[in-house]
């Protein structure tokens, strides 16, 4: 039982270890959401907008100082708020 417990230990550590980066687009489609919850003007609606900048801020922070990731988010939220802004 031991030596099964090993196998299943290493592969959670691996995977709960590893993280997928996140893409432009990813980032893109985030801050359409947030443009989504901006159209209810109630408080809780205030507070979900605020809430998910919050979120899109953070996910985002490890890449600001990559000039060609944020050159590559800025072409997809172009794109992406094309969509967003006409649904």
């Amino acid at each position: 039982m031991k030596l099964l417990k090993l196998p299943v230990l290493c592969c959670f550590f691996l995977f709960a270890c590893s993280e997928s980066e996140l893409t432009p687009m990813e980032a893109a489609q985030q801050a359409c959401e947030c443009i989504k919850l901006s159209k209810d003007s109630s408080a809780e609606g205030l507070e979900a907008v605020k809430d998910c900048n919050t979120k899109t801020t953070e996910m985002m922070n490890q890449y600001r100082d990559d000039p060609e990731w944020m050159k590559k988010w800025r072409e997809e939220l172009l794109r992406v708020m094309k969509e967003c802004v006409s649904e």
